[in-house]
C-alpha cells in the first residue's frame, strides 16, 4: 500500500494492556503520523552530462542518516508518473560510487547513453551510494544492503512528490552492486508495517532487474557445492588469503571458524539469494561475461564474477518459472546488440 498522505501506526493491543488508557476493550487505536517533508527543490542541480531535453537533476539527495545514504536522481519530463529505475554500484562493498552509473560510457550496460535514453522513454533513473564496509567491519555486508533497501523504499515513500511511479520500479547494478539488485528482487517483502519511520513500512518488492557480473549468493559456504563444480572452489583454498580476509569483514567476523556458529548460520541465511527465489520474484536479466577458469589470472574478480554463477541462478530461476533472459557467454549464450540491459528494463517497464 503507498504512503499518499498521513501514515498510520496501529498501537492498539500495546496501548490496551499497558493501561494506560481507562476503558481500553478491543477497539482499534491508530495514531496518525504525518510524512516528513523534504525540501526537494533545494537539491536541483544541474546535469553531470549534457542531456538533449529538459529534464529535473536531482544531486546528493539524502534518503538516510549516514554520509553515504545519499543518491542521484534525474527525474523524466516526458512522462508524469512513469517509472524509476535504480542503479546500484560495484566495487566489492569496499568501494565505488554511485558516479560510476555516469562518469564513462556503458562499461556495465549503464552510461550517460542509456540514462537519457530512459529518460527519453519516460522513465526516471537513480543512481545511489551506500555505506562500505571498512577494516574490521562488525556489521558486515548487511549493512550495504540494508542501504540499498532504505534507499528504494525512500523513493517508493516519495514518489509523488519526486514524479514517479514507485510501484513501478527495475533494479539493475554490477558486481556488488548486481548481487545487492537480485538480493532485493529475491527477497521477500520487508515492509516493516510496525516501524516509527514511514520510509521502512513502504514495499521492497520491484517489477524487473538486470545485471551484470553477479554473485549467486552471499552465503559463501554454499560456494563450493551450488555454485562451483569439481573443487574449483573450497574454504580450505581462501583460507589466509586476501580473499580470505575480505571474507571476515564481508561477515564482520573474526576469524572464518566464526561461519559455523548459530549466529553466523542465520546471517548467512539472510544474505542467501539464490535460496530465496520463487515464483512471485519479477523478471530477470543476467550477464556474466567471464571464462569458465576462476582458478586463473585475477582469481579474486573470477571467483566473484564467474560465469558459475549465472548458471547456478538460471537453474533456480528456470525452476521457480520466472521468466528471465540470461546469457553466459562462455557456455555459447550471447546477448544480441538489441538485447541489452537497457532494452529488458524498458520492455519491462515500459510493455
Amino acid at each position: 500500500m503507498k504512503n499518499t498522505g498521513l501514515k498510520y501506526f496501529i498501537l492498539a493491543m500495546l496501548i490496551c494492556h499497558s493501561g494506560l488508557i481507562s476503558g481500553c476493550k478491543s477497539e482499534i487505536l491508530v495514531v496518525e503520523q504525518k510524512k516528513v517533508t523534504i525540501s526537494f527543490d533545494s537539491y536541483i542541480a544541474t546535469s553531470p552530462f549534457a542531456l538533449k531535453t529538459g529534464h529535473t537533476f536531482y544531486s546528493n539527495l539524502p534518503y538516510g542518516p549516514y554520509d553515504r545514504n545519499v543518491l542521484d536522481l534525474w527525474v523524466s519530463k516526458v512522462e508524469a508518473g512513469g517509472p524509476l529505475i535504480v542503479y546500484i554500484h560495484g566495487g566489492g562493498f569496499q568501494g565505488g560510487d554511485k558516479e560510476s552509473a555516469w562518469d564513462k560510457p556503458s562499461r556495465y550496460g549503464i552510461g550517460p547513453g542509456q540514462i537519457e535514453e530512459f529518460l527519453n522513454e519516460g522513465i526516471s533513473f537513480a543512481s545511489i551510494n551506500y555505506r562500505l564496509l571498512e577494516t574490521n567491519d562488525k556489521e558486515g555486508v548487511l549493512k550495504s544492503l540494508n542501504d540499498s533497501k532504505r534507499a528504494v523504499q525512500f523513493l517508493k515513500h516519495y514518489d509523488q512528490e519526486l514524479g514517479f511511479d514507485g510501484e513501478m520500479i527495475g533494479l539493475s547494478g554490477s558486481s556488488a552492486g548486481a548481487g545487492t539488485a537480485l538480493w532485493l528482487a529475491f527477497h521477500d517483502d520487508m515492509a516493516d508495517q510496525t516501524n516509527d519511520d514511514p520510509v521502512l513500512r513502504e514495499s521492497t518488492r520491484v517489477r524487473a532487474v538486470a545485471v551484470q557480473e553477479t554473485q549467486s549468493t552471499y552465503d559463501i559456504l554454499k560456494w563450493s557445492n551450488d555454485v562451483f563444480p569439481n573443487g574449483l572452489f573450497s574454504m580450505d583454498k581462501v583460507r589466509g588469503t586476501a580473499l580470505g580476509n575480505r571474507l571476515t569483514v564481508f561477515y564482520g567476523v573474526d576469524d572464518l571458524s566464526d561461519l559455523e556458529t548459530d549466529k553466523m548460520v542465520t546471517y548467512r541465511k539472510e544474505v542467501d539469494m539464490l535460496s530465496m527465489i520463487s515464483s512471485d520474484d519479477p523478471s530477470v536479466y543476467i550477464l556474466n561475461k567471464k571464462e569458465f577458469q576462476p582458478d586463473k589470472g585475477n582469481i579474486v574478480g573470477n571467483l566473484l564474477h564467474s560465469p558459475y554463477h549465472a548458471v547456478a541462478l538460471k537453474k533456480e530461476i528456470d525452476k521457480a518459472g520466472i521468466e528471465n533472459e540470461i546469457y553466459i557467454p562462455a557456455d555459447g549464450s550471447k546477448p544480441s546488440a538489441s538485447q541489452t540491459v537497457a532494452d529488458f528494463l524498458i520492455a519491462h517497464l515500459k510493455p
